[in-house]
Formats: C-alpha cells, structure tokens, sequence
C-alpha cells in the first residue's frame, strides 16, 4: 500500500495555460490540468468553444503533491482539471462542477437489422433510402492492398482535410495490425466508384465491433456532402447486425459536452451514450470558475456538461444566469442519459 502512494504521489499532472480574446470579446484565460490525455481532448476543444483567438501561454508538468498549490495559485478565469475520481475529491471545492471525462456512443445490433434500422431517427431512415436511390451500396474487404489505399487515399487526406493541424488518428502500421487484422474494411461504392470507407476493429471477448477509421476519397467535400461518408454508418450497422458474434457496434468516444457535433450526429443511428469501459471511465472532469465573467458565463452556457445523478446514470447538465435562458436548442436526449439538472449561475458560488 504505501508503495503505491508513493507511485501516486509522483504520477505527472500536464497542464497547459492558454490566453487570448474570449467568444465574449473579452481579455482572458483558462487552463488544462490532469492526465496526458486531456492534451488532446479536452483542452483542445475548450479552447475552441472558449476563444475566438489565442495562444498557449504556459505549458509543463507537476506532481499529485503539488496539485493542491498549483490550483489555488492559478490566475485564471477558468480551470479545467481531469483526473482520477480519488483526485477530483480531493480538489473539490463548493461551486466547482463535475462531469464525465468522456463518453461512448454504442448500437445494440443483437436483435437484427430490422430491429437496428427501427431505431434509426426520421432523419436518417430517410437518408438511407435517398443514398440506395442515389446507387450507394458496399462491401468488406480483407485484403491488405485494399487497406493501404483506403489509408494513404482516403482515411489520412480526409482528417487531414476537416482537422489540419489538430488531426488526430492512428499511424498506418498500428492500425494495419492493431485494427485491420483484428477487424474489417468496409467500401461504400457510387455505382462502380469506391469512394468511402472505414477500418473497424472486431472485439471478440465482447462480441463489439469498435468502429474506428473513416475516410472519403481524396478527402473531398464532395463525398461528405453527397452522402459517401454517412452512408459508411448505415453500412457497418447492417453488416454488424447480420453477425453472429457480434452484438453491438460502438461508434468510440467524444468528449462529454452536448455541443459537440459529433454526439448530436450520432445520436441519430440509435445509439446509447455509455460512460466506456476505459481509463476514461475512472476520469473525471471538473471544472472551477474563478470568476463569473461575461467568457465564463458563456462558456457554460453554450455547452452543456454530461455528468452523472446520484445513482450513476448519465445526467444533462444545464446553465443559465438572469440574463440568459437554458439552452433547449442543445438537445440531450439519447438513450443513456436519464435526466437532466439546469445551475442557475447567479447562485453557483452561493
């Protein structure tokens, strides 16, 4: 035991102080603080959602024990700390909000594909029907010369394209052995025109199949607006829900707040927001406000924060101020997420 708190004790916290002119129009700044992960998650998107420009000011690492210090010294407007729950309780202070690291969006395919497309949106049973019409159709591959060309010409132009310098994926040969060989290439065609697809990786032991590189050929706009890219969905959905031995599909993580694109796009194939079965799952995120500023207040308002109820069930949560109404038009219903609470900001550091 007492090795382990040493080993706790030493674990590196990174943080990265960001500053610049608020989507308030306004000087100010925020902090990322806690596991290594949060680098490329969180602090990525708070950032975005935070400021219409800025730069990183400060960036390095710090020790458990120094933790406590480094948060009541911090001269910011907002600190955003993810980090084991244990931590979290630590640093909990009245006014601070919690919420999840992270969440998953799975499909239960256990039932069939009439069961699966039952629960597909309005929406999206429409979109199918247009995408057949319009000669969309796909098979699976397991060929490795199909592999390198949906990687080189389409997976890696395509996050190139939407993301540029803030891409995120997997190097070529860790997703040609880690995921293709453990999983399935899907080709979404136009006619005779392959020009969509996605590497998944199929879990056995949990009969999931983890849905994990997307791409549109050349990476051009062309095939997300005509249809190429969604249509990829529909395709490992059917395939996945014709398998024996596979009975969900998890369409992987976003970050836990309701104005990310990502989740409300997905919520549209049926799916489940679960908190994963991952490191993620024992992180937490918590954010402290120093001061309700015209950016702070903003920040909360425009997006919503995921956390959990008294029983464990992910739960909506919502702000608001005297001058500033609840966010209804960020929608939260999804199966998974049971409830929803709205912060009244006036009060938060009552």
């Amino acid at each position: 035991m007492k090795a382990d708190l040493v080993v706790a004790q030493k674990a590196l916290f990174h943080f990265r102080m960001s500053r610049g002119c608020s989507k308030a129009g306004e000087p100010a700044s925020i902090i990322y603080l806690g596991v290594k992960e949060g680098l490329t998650y969180i602090a990525p998107f708070v950032e975005q959602c935070f400021f219409e420009r800025s730069s990183v000011e400060q960036e390095g690492t710090l020790e458990l024990t120094q933790l406590g210090a480094f948060l009541q010294q911090a001269q910011v407007d907002m600190t955003f700390l993810m980090a084991p729950c244990d931590t979290l309780r630590q640093c909990y202070q009245s006014g601070d909000i919690v919420g999840v690291s992270r969440i998953h969006q799975e499909v239960d395919v256990s039932c069939g594909w009439e069961y699966v497309l039952s629960q597909l949106s309005q929406r999206e049973n429409k979109r199918r029907v247009l995408s057949v019409e319009q000669g969309f159709h796909f098979d699976v591959s397991f060929e490795d010369e199909d592999f390198y060309y949906f990687y080189r010409a389409m997976h890696a132009p395509t996050m190139n394209a939407r993301y540029g310098r803030f891409a995120r994926s997997v190097q070529e040969q860790e997703a040609y052995q880690a995921l293709f060989k453990r999983g399935v290439l899907f080709r979404v065609y136009q006619g005779d025109e392959w020009v969509a697809g996605s590497v998944s990786h199929i879990e056995e032991s949990t009969r999931t199949l983890n849905a994990r590189l997307i791409g549109v050929k050349s990476g051009a706009a062309i095939y997300r607006d005509n249809g190429a890219q969604n249509y990829v969905y529909h395709s490992i959905l059917e395939w996945a829900a014709t398998q024996p031995s596979i009975n969900r599909v998890d369409f992987q993580g976003c970050e836990p707040f309701l104005s990310k694109g990502t989740f409300q796009y997905k919520k549209r194939f049926g799916t489940r927001a679960v908190i994963p079965d991952n490191a993620f799952g024992h992180w937490r995120l918590l954010i402290r406000v120093q001061a309700l500023s015209a950016s702070t207040r903003q920040f909360l308002i425009n997006n919503p924060l995921l956390g959990e109820d008294e029983e464990g069930g992910l739960q909506a949560q919502y702000f608001f101020d005297a001058k500033h109404a609840v966010r209804s038009d960020i929608p939260f219903a999804s199966k998974g997420i049971d409830s929803r609470v709205c912060h009244n900001l006036d009060h938060l550091h009552d």
